[in-house]
């Protein structure tokens, strides 16, 4: 496999070291990084985005359990730096770590699917034997497309969310059926933004930097595309 898929795998393995099996239990992986456990065509995963973040969601109760996770992170080696002005991002080495909890009155922000989507969690071993938590294919998109929404500023083509759900629909066959049992709200979801994705000005032009112009994975992604818009009608 490529060193980017090799770099992806150990930075999920190196903060699931961290946490520890108590923690890796309560937090839920999510964001790019995660293509790397998601993605199932070989061809793919040679050609993942590479990011220098991991994001896991927690679920809090209340604003007192968030400077008590803090404490926790602090025991374990996490720290915050203060370059950083994201206020759930934490150090672990040169590794960014944001924390983010799925409810927005914690930290002033949060997503629409992280409480829906953490409970949908599944399970995924690493190479050291480590257990995570991962959000799953139907949820990672509707995490994406939130975070597009709110801070792609409509711009595809250079969006690494966008980047990100072409990366997952390209590389997972199994993806229509996940999206097809998935709930009725969420699929509505997918269906809403795919469309909004599809009519984008930019979206050929997206497509063809996806797949770096191979005709082949071009027709697997259009084809995907509108097979999950008619799963949520």
């Amino acid at each position: 496999m490529s060193e980017q898929y090799a770099a992806l795998l150990d930075m999920l393995d190196t903060v699931a070291q961290a946490l520890g099996e108590d923690l890796c239990q309560q937090v839920a992986f999510v964001g790019g990084c995660t293509t790397v456990l998601l993605v199932t065509d070989e061809v793919t995963l040679e050609d993942l985005r590479f990011t220098d973040d991991v994001d896991l969601v927690i679920q809090l109760s209340g604003y007192a359990g968030w400077p008590k996770l803090m404490e926790q992170l602090r025991r374990r080696g996490f720290m915050e730096s203060p370059f950083d002005e994201v206020n759930c991002r934490m150090r672990l080495g040169e590794l960014k770590v944001d924390f983010m909890p799925s409810d927005e009155a914690i930290l002033g922000y949060s997503n629409l699917w992280f409480d829906e989507g953490f409970h949908h969690a599944q399970l995924h071993y690493l190479p050291s034997g480590a257990q995570i938590r991962v959000f799953s294919p139907p949820y990672f998109l509707g995490t994406k497309f939130e975070a597009y929404k709110g801070r792609g500023s409509g711009d595809a083509l250079n969006s690494k969310d966008i980047e990100d759900i072409f990366n997952l629909v390209d590389g997972r066959e199994e993806l229509i059926n996940e999206v097809r049992g998935s709930s009725d709200q969420l699929r509505s979801y997918l269906r809403e933004h795919l469309v909004d994705l599809i009519n984008n000005r930019d979206f050929a032009y997206v497509v063809q930097s996806a797949t770096r112009g191979d005709l082949a994975r071009e027709k697997i992604i259009f084809g995907r595309l509108k097979q999950m818009v008619k799963e949520g009608n």
